[in-house]
């Protein structure tokens, strides 16, 4: 079989390209030039872990108990751990049962709540700039991206003033994350507390990609 002749999925086709791997061409190339660079684009560190974080790892390695597959809905003492955190941090009970749901990262848990929620043709919101994950999920399920543009005058924090009454009664899925990615900005609790009641009147999912926390 000749793959080449087979063209992709067009759930594939419309997607733009991937900003990450623009980058890494752009470091790759300005390298082969001999530029030294201080690469901020991942976030990745430039060291190793602390060494009990991989003591504890290698200990972890060692257990016969962690060698095979995890339930599908993680261990329970591991969602117990995400929920002692959460309440800990935000003072916010949640239900380590039904409440929380360990992912292989936020990428995939966001791209497959768009699939899991969206259906080809319905309307998400979403800022610009954005995480590319924000927008891209909604694309390959489909849906179309009406997009949130952010200002500087407004300090990068989304105006749900300005979305029109149309868009906002068809919307199904408002994608937002603050401390926001790319822009760095937060945003007061009663942004939080606006956009919460903005969801609920238009009976919106809200979904808030809190990684920066």
């Amino acid at each position: 079989m000749n793959l080449d002749l087979i063209s992709p999925a067009k759930r594939l086709q419309a997607l733009p390209p991937y900003v990450f791997a623009r980058l890494d061409e752009l470091k790759a190339h300005a390298r082969e030039q001999g530029l030294d660079l201080i690469d901020l684009g991942m976030g990745n560190p430039d060291g190793s872990a602390p060494q009990p974080v991989i003591d504890a790892a290698i200990a972890a390695l060692q257990n016969p108990a962690n060698h095979g597959y995890p339930p599908f809905e993680g261990t329970a003492s591991f969602r117990r751990a995400i929920t002692t955190w959460y309440h800990r941090r935000y003072g916010v009970n949640l239900d380590p049962d039904s409440e929380a749901l360990p992912l292989l990262g936020s990428k995939e848990g966001l791209t497959h709540l768009a699939l899991a929620y969206l259906n080809p043709g319905d309307l998400v919101l979403v800022p610009s700039p954005a995480y590319p994950v924000h927008f891209r999920g909604p694309i390959i399920a489909g849906a179309t991206v009406h997009p949130l543009i952010l200002k500087a005058e407004k300090d990068w924090v989304i105006d749900l003033a300005s979305i029109p009454e149309a868009i906002a009664r068809q919307a199904k899925i408002l994608f937002f994350n603050y401390p926001s990615n790319p822009t760095g900005a937060t945003a007061p609790r009663e942004f939080f507390e606006e956009i919460v009641a903005f969801a609920r009147h238009y009976e919106i999912l809200l979904v808030h990609d809190l990684c920066y926390a």
